[in-house]
């Protein structure tokens, strides 16, 4: 994978295609997605922070749920959808037509060509992606907070900076690099693994959503119970 044989031009097209794909076109709708839960859910946490007291620790639990939880999983969930089932489905297609065979003959390595682009484009996309919906959640949580109990910005920044330790960067950015590499890694070696027929794609595609879904939940287990430790 860091050969520098790999980054040749045909990986380096796929790499492009594969990360415009994966990251740009959904962008409006992470526009969209994240700006409704911002405003809905540090709406809530404001609410229910003021209702328990808890008015001191209102830029921890916001920073904690938003940087640490909510944004890296919830952009995995989508990317998963999104691009998992895309990559497994093309692989298996691939893989039924004997287009795999016809790569291996002409003497282009597999790994190079399919994998290594896949791979870097699920960890650049998820790892970007969740830190601009925290971005977004950040900003539109302000919005509402202008609006309800006239917050100002000055103060809503003084909060959440005071609360933000690099602890919560290294978290972001270790979930999405684990959560990218098995939103590609799984699907991919799902359409591999499919067997010679056509009718076994979507079955392929199944079996590699189910384990593509428990592998996300089981990053977010181990990383809630390293959290806590």
């Amino acid at each position: 994978m860091f050969h520098p044989k790999s980054y040749n031009p045909a990986m380096r097209m796929v790499l492009t295609k594969q990360i415009y794909f994966t990251t740009v076109q959904i962008i409006p709708l992470f526009f969209l997605m994240a700006t409704i839960f911002g405003s809905i859910i540090i709406g809530i946490i404001i609410s229910l922070a003021t209702d328990y007291n808890l008015q001191d620790r209102i830029g921890s639990i916001i920073i904690t749920f938003v940087l640490d939880e909510f944004a890296p999983f919830f952009t995995a969930i989508l990317i998963a959808l999104r691009s998992g089932a895309a990559v497994n489905t093309e692989i298996a297609v691939m893989h039924v037509n004997k287009e795999l065979n016809t790569l291996q003959m002409y003497e282009i390595d597999l790994i190079d060509y399919l994998a290594i682009p896949r791979i870097i484009s699920g960890i650049v996309s998820v790892t970007s992606l969740s830190i601009i919906f925290t971005i977004i959640m950040l900003t539109s949580g302000y919005l509402v907070l202008l609006f309800t109990i006239n917050m100002d910005l000055h103060t809503y920044e003084y909060i959440l900076i005071n609360a933000l330790e690099v602890k919560d960067l290294i978290i972001l950015l270790s979930k999405g690099v684990a959560f990218g590499l098995v939103i590609m890694l799984i699907p991919i070696y799902s359409g591999l693994k499919t067997d010679d027929a056509y009718t076994a794609i979507p079955i392929s595609v199944l079996n590699g959503m189910v384990k593509l879904f428990i592998a996300i939940f089981f990053i977010e287990v181990v990383s809630l119970i390293l959290q806590s430790i």
